[in-house]
């Protein structure tokens, strides 16, 4: 099939399958348009008519409710009249005859229960109970209009007969008749109607109280509901769509108050009644639609499946022609003929395309060919063919052919002359060898790639002979490292070139090695006699078809050189030039092994704030200071044994005789005590040192030193110069490693309590704050102390978790006490370690947000050791955490370094006086000056002055007179969970 055609026939059968699919679309959405619109329109006119029939329903049944309760009004209203005409004025005597005219209207009516005549102070005159409140209920009852003659409503409640509506009538006289209707008899008026299965008919009181329900389900009498807004307007008549909220059913709900009484009546039917047919019809409509789009989808798939069929069979014959085309022409062979005294050659496409030549009538003319040819190889060629056409001898030939894009051909032309039907011609073919001859020329250039890479590599190389060992070929490196000439070095052999020590060994393994490859390391000398360390590298080649073997010699003196300097590095300090802990135990351990020692001893030297030089008064200078510290304790170490460094600030020196740990000592803390001259001044070395022994074989040089390492901790605790080690610190080390673990445990279980202890202020009384303290319970209900386990948290850095959960639990509780009706702060310790680790402003600002705290409602309470170590960065860190509406404090003022340009620079809020000033305040005159002055001096600074460890009342009164702000302590409350704490402060 022609192209052309094939295309347009598939172009038709894509428009029809569009058309069909247009076509389906349009009419479906069509239908199910329409099917909507009618389905639409259906359930509005099913639910108008369930309104139309339910308010139908209300109307109908509060018509008889006004007729009914009518009869009940007229009968009281002829029972008043009858007392008023045959027995007034009423008299005791007459109780017989007015128990029988009421018993007889009773007996008449079996709609009411009973009949009683009250006096205005609500005593029965006929037989029934007392109402007392007879009076106040009469004026407040529910009634078609206010005024005296008109019939109220009463109180629904339960009789003997069941329950039971009271309707009020007064008699003009002062008396009031009281009719109990049975809401029962009501159920009649209700019945009846067709209201399906969850339909229903209900009449309300004025507010919404069931009296009289008909349908399924329980009667729900006696329950209150919320009735819709127009139902409390009189003459009101609506529908409205609801719940119901006495059997939680949907309904279309008709509400009428007519009648001249405050009652009001619903009927309503089922929503989901009312739809069931309509769900029916949109079921059968959905199905019909789903049905219409599976049959289109599947018609319209038939016919694409059929197109593609179609489509796949025309571009498989396309394809399979388009192959055949790329194979006669990937096989590079052309076919010509040429018949004799014709000057036009006959050619095939692929023979063609090779010269990039375009036929005519499947013929090129002969010139044609040879003006493609290089004009290098054209005159041979051409000649070389005259002369075989001529002798009509078969001809073989390779040239090149410059196409029209410029590149150049390689082809190999064959031919011969042959008859063909009595006639003779010439034909043949041609075959393109440009890869052929481009990889003969690419082995040609990697010979002489090879030879250069061998003769300009920069690593020396040589070949020799396996056999004889003699060098064949040597490159330039090799010349100028060896210091050969090339002459010299071709044709000696390679022993010549190994070290003497190393020649016979050399000499076994060259001549053992055989096929294959060897690296080693060898010595090997220079023409002058030099020595070089070379890795030696070798690969067995053929070179002149004899086995030879190929050599590259690295000099790795060098690196060498660094792998000693490396391992050096990994058994020394690089600042200091001594021994690691680590090599030092290793040598002490040999030493030992070596010896038969009977033990050694270990001095452990910790030097105080050493790291804090550099960044202080900069690197150099802690670099000098730390050289000149390592130089005294190195020269010690030679006196006596070894010696090793741990940075930043930690020596060991061992003796390799116990008998000498004294004099060791003494020359250490002589070491110790005199400065350190540097550039910028003098610098102190203070010293702990923990000392330790030991055989060797009691867990080694390693166990020796962690015993120092332990007892100079101990002393650094303690703050002794040197402490010996006992097992007793292996003991509490290990107990401190137990309540660290616990600890952990402890915050995973969330084991901590917050209990708050109240802050007073001092001129009135009132509590103005809770200090928040952190409590751990243990199972048996005690506690462990504070200070025994918060110092830990802070040496394992535990107290930053610890301390961001006890800032969001100090900010709930904020969050209550304001919740509470009060404006009383919290306020939380806030240690060094966890100020240093972070404090983040966002957590504080998203805290504050999270429980919309008030500004001012939460305190911080800082130490002054958080000063130390950055002071610039903790006054920019306040002042953020200031900005943030947080009040800060510095608490224990007086008991560390008191520094008074903190208190002028830093952004505080409060002061507060440490206990051990408060406690001694009445009794000793300088704790008493002492608070005076912190007093005067935090007012002058205007800060708010807070006195803890108030414990009673001698000292609160001693601080009211001197002007302190607020204080803490025993004498106003001890620490207590926060639901106290709040109790407490209620109580206030």
């Amino acid at each position: 099939m022609p192209r052309g055609r094939a295309r347009k026939r598939v172009a038709e059968r894509w428009g029809s399958v569009a058309t069909v699919r247009a076509i389906g679309v349009a009419l479906g959405l069509a239908i199910s348009i329409g099917l909507i619109v009618l389905l639409a329109l259906d359930r509005q006119t099913r639910m108008q008519a369930a309104d139309r029939q339910s308010l139908a329903m209300a109307i109908g049944v509060d018509r008889l409710l006004h007729l009914e309760l009518r009869n009940v009004e007229r009968t009281l209203r002829g029972i008043a009249s009858d007392l008023d005409r045959e027995i007034a004025p009423y008299r005791a005597g007459d109780d017989v005859r007015l128990q029988a005219l009421i018993a007889g209207v009773v007996a008449r009516y079996d709609e009411l229960a009973s009949i009683v005549l009250y006096d205005a102070h609500g005593r029965a005159l006929s037989a029934g109970a007392d109402v007392p409140d007879l009076r106040a209920w009469t004026m407040t009852a529910p009634g078609p209009a206010s005024g005296p003659g008109v019939m109220r409503l009463g109180d629904l409640h339960r009789g003997d007969g069941g329950w039971e509506l009271p309707l009020v009538l007064p008699d003009g006289r002062g008396h009031w008749l009281v009719a109990n209707l049975l809401t029962r008899e009501l159920d009649a008026m209700t019945e009846g109607f067709d209201i399906g299965r969850d339909g229903s008919v209900v009449i309300y009181t004025h507010d919404g109280e069931v009296i009289s329900r008909f349908g399924r389900g329980r009667s729900q009498v006696g329950r209150k509901v919320t009735l819709p807004d127009p139902a409390v307007h009189d003459g009101a008549r609506f529908n409205v769509r609801r719940v119901s909220q006495l059997d939680h059913v949907e309904r279309a709900m008709g509400f009428s108050r007519t009648s001249d009484y405050p009652l009001v009546v619903s009927g309503g039917l089922s929503v989901r009644e009312v739809l069931a047919p309509w769900r029916v019809y949109a079921g059968t409509a959905l199905a019909l639609v789903v049905t219409y789009w599976i049959a289109l989808a599947a018609v319209v798939g038939r016919l694409r499946a059929n197109e593609r069929a179609q489509v796949g069979l025309m571009a498989e014959i396309d394809t399979q022609a388009r192959w055949l085309r790329q194979a006669q022409l990937a096989s590079q062979i052309g076919v010509w003929r040429i018949e004799e005294g014709d000057d036009r050659v006959r050619v095939t496409d692929e023979m063609a395309a090779l010269f990039g030549l375009v036929p005519e009538r499947g013929t090129i003319p002969l010139d044609a060919f040879f003006e493609r040819m290089h004009p290098d190889d054209r005159a041979r060629t051409l000649a070389q063919f005259e002369v075989l056409r001529r002798r009509r001898e078969a001809y073989e030939q390779e040239y090149r052919v410059r196409l029209p894009d410029g590149r150049i051909r390689w082809l190999k032309g064959n031919g011969a002359t042959v008859v063909d039907g009595g006639r003779e011609v010439m034909t043949g073919t041609v075959i393109d060898v440009t890869e052929r001859r481009d990889a003969q020329l690419r082995v040609e250039r990697a010979e002489m790639q090879f030879r250069n890479l061998f003769d300009r590599n920069p690593l020396p190389a040589w070949v020799y002979d396996v056999d004889t060992l003699n060098v064949l070929a040597v490159n330039e490196a090799a010349i100028e490292v060896y210091g050969y000439r090339r002459e010299a070095f071709v044709g000696m052999r390679v022993t010549e070139l190994i070290a003497p020590e190393d020649r016979d060994a050399g000499t076994e393994v060259i001549l053992r090695c055989g096929e294959g490859s060897a690296e080693r390391t060898w010595t090997l000398l220079t023409h002058d006699g030099r020595r070089i360390d070379a890795r030696v590298h070798a690969r067995d080649i053929e070179m002149h078809d004899a086995r030879a073997r190929l050599v590259l010699a690295e000099d790795i003196g060098a690196r060498l050189a660094y792998e000693r300097d490396l391992a050096w590095r990994a058994h020394h300090d690089p600042d200091t030039g001594m021994l690691t802990l680590a090599a030092l135990a290793e040598q002490l351990d040999a030493h030992c092994a070596a010896n038969a020692c009977n033990g050694f001893a270990v001095a452990y030297v910790q030097l105080r704030d050493l790291e804090l030089i550099a960044p202080t008064l900069g690197r150099r200078t802690g670099e000098a200071v730390l050289r000149e510290a390592a130089a005294r304790f190195a020269r010690i170490a030679e006196r006596y044994g070894l010696g090793g460094y741990a940075p930043p600030e930690t020596f060991a020196i061992a003796a390799f005789d116990r008998a000498a740990l004294p004099s060791l000592v003494q020359a250490l803390v002589a070491a110790s005590d005199v400065p350190v001259e540097a550039d910028v001044g003098m610098f102190p070395l203070e010293a702990w040192i923990g000392l330790a022994d030991g055989p060797c074989d009691d867990g080694g040089a390693e166990h020796v030193i962690a015993h120092a390492a332990l007892a100079a901790l101990q002393a650094r605790r303690e703050r002794t110069a040197v402490v010996r080690y006992d097992e007793a610190m292996a003991a509490q080390a290990a107990e401190r490693l137990a309540l660290v673990r616990r600890l952990r445990k402890a915050f995973d279980q969330r084991q901590f309590e917050l209990f708050y202890q109240p802050i007073h202020r001092l001129r009135d009384g009132a509590v103005v704050a809770f200090e928040a303290l952190l409590r751990w319970r243990q199972e048996d209900g005690s506690f462990v102390p504070p200070a025994q386990f918060v110092p830990l948290c802070e040496e394992s850095g535990l107290i930053v978790p610890i301390g961001a959960w006890v800032i969001e639990e100090a900010a709930r509780a904020s969050r209550r006490l304001s919740e509470a009706g009060s404006d009383a702060a919290i306020a939380v310790n806030v240690s060094a370690v966890q100020f240093e680790a972070g404090l983040p402003v966002d957590t504080i600002r998203a805290l504050r947000q999270a429980h919309a705290l008030r500004p001012g409602a939460l305190h911080l309470e800082l130490t002054e050791s958080v000063l130390l170590r950055d002071p610039d960065a903790v006054r920019a860190q306040m002042g953020r955490l200031r900005d943030e509406g947080v009040c800060l404090s510095i608490d224990d003022f007086g008991t560390g370094f008191s520094s008074m340009a903190y208190l002028r620079e830093l952004p505080l809020d409060h002061l507060k006086i440490d206990r051990a000033f408060v406690r001694d305040v009445v009794d000793d005159a300088r704790s008493a000056a002492i608070c005076r002055a912190l007093i005067g001096l935090g007012h002058g600074l205007g800060l708010s002055i807070i006195a803890e460890g108030v414990e009673d009342a001698a000292q609160r009164d001693w601080l009211v007179a001197h002007g302190c702000d607020q204080a803490q302590g025993f004498h106003f409350g001890r620490p207590q969970p926060f639901d106290q704490a709040l109790a407490l402060l209620r109580a206030h």
